[in-house]
């Protein structure tokens, strides 16, 4: 029996969330340069005085994500080769929606066999009458993955959790037999919160007809990043990356 390869497009907010670890010296190189380096001027009086190492997030986002060189220079000295931020990866990472706390996130599925539209699911509830079905993410089945377990650092080592997240498209591919089943297309639920990210409805995938889909970013805009963190097992949580442990 011949198939039909149809195209599920979805559009919402992608997320991409990287957990690795870098050598203690290393992270402690990355702390005291940004403590030195810190913008003072920009840090209200009050809060300079309540936390007398803080440091802007974004001081911290600037470095970490876009200053590779910089990184380069300051890692090195304590025996660690900086690429990008996106290497750092070997405990956890994760690509699909987020923004979902307490509930998934609001995004949009399109299913189309060619340019034809077959059905579309929104957040809400359908109201436009026209020839295209719709009908609610709500309606489409959820399985639920194993939670995250916190990130299991080796000695000498402490784990970094990082990311990004963006307005953007996914398109998955499917092949059919005959008529879309909307039965069978399935979200995958993951719970993030143990990453040091607020993401404890996160999409981390699709399947079809009991088949895991691999998605493509065709569209990103308004790009923003996480804020770095690292985990303290002393302290029992993330903190962040000016803090010491």
């Amino acid at each position: 029996m011949s198939k039909t390869t149809i195209q599920i497009n979805v559009s919402g907010y992608i997320s991409e969330v990287v957990c690795g670890q870098i050598p203690v010296p290393a992270k402690e190189s990355f702390t005291a340069h940004i403590l030195e380096k810190r913008n003072e001027e920009k840090i209200p009086a009050w809060l300079k005085k309540r936390n007398p190492s803080y440091v802007r997030s974004e001081e911290i986002k600037q470095n970490w994500y876009f200053e590779n060189d910089l990184m380069n220079d300051i890692m090195k000295g304590a025996g660690f080769v900086w690429n990008t931020y996106r290497q750092i990866n070997d405990l956890s990472h994760w690509l699909g929606f987020g923004s979902g706390k307490g509930d998934i996130g609001l995004f949009e599925i399109s299913v189309l066999m060619g340019d034809e539209p077959l059905i579309e699911f929104v957040p809400f509830v359908p109201t436009i009458e026209t020839k295209q079905r719709f009908a609610q993410i709500k309606d489409i089945k959820v399985t639920r993955l194993d939670l995250e377990p916190l990130p299991l650092a080796s000695e000498g080592h402490v784990a970094i959790s990082a990311g990004s997240w963006a307005k953007g498209t996914m398109v998955f591919r499917a092949d059919m037999d005959n008529e879309f089943d909307e039965d069978g297309l399935e979200l995958l639920i993951a719970d993030l919160t143990n990453l040091g990210i607020g993401e404890d409805h996160f999409v981390a995938g699709l399947r079809y007809a009991g088949k895991d889909l691999v998605g493509e970013i065709v569209r990103e805009t308004n790009k923003e990043m996480y804020q770095v963190s690292w985990y303290s097992p002393t302290k029992g949580g993330w903190l962040d990356m000016y803090q010491a442990g």
